[in-house]
């Protein structure tokens, strides 16, 4: 036992974004939503625009004939960072870092990436 000694501070975290960022949640969620439209089209991708409720996008890549790990490394080296999401999924994650600016760069990456 003992693994989650530390909890009290990841609830307070969690209690600070509730008590002070849970009104700029929906920003977060609409530049999931746009990014989401705007790359869904893409050769090569997928995206179910029904999923994408929050701020999480998951992009299917099976048909673009790449892997995860190559499309990672070409977004990272344009300043994108995306997570793997599985087999042939990426996952990107909108929070309070990433700004307007930033998802169009992430728009413009994508549609250099898989034109």
């Amino acid at each position: 036992g003992g693994g989650m000694r530390q909890a009290g501070i990841l609830a307070a975290a969690g209690l600070y974004a509730l008590e002070h960022h849970i009104d700029r949640l929906k920003e977060d969620h609409a530049h999931a939503k746009l990014f989401a439209q705007s790359i869904a089209g893409l050769p090569g991708l997928r995206v179910d625009l029904e999923t994408v409720q929050t701020n999480i996008v998951m992009v299917d890549i099976s048909s673009s004939g790449r892997t995860v790990a190559e499309i990672l490394g070409l977004l990272k080296a344009e300043g994108v960072l995306l997570s793997d999401g599985g087999a042939q999924i990426l996952r990107a994650v909108t929070h309070l870092d990433v700004t307007n600016e930033d998802v169009q760069q992430a728009i413009e990456v994508f549609r250099r990436i898989f034109h």
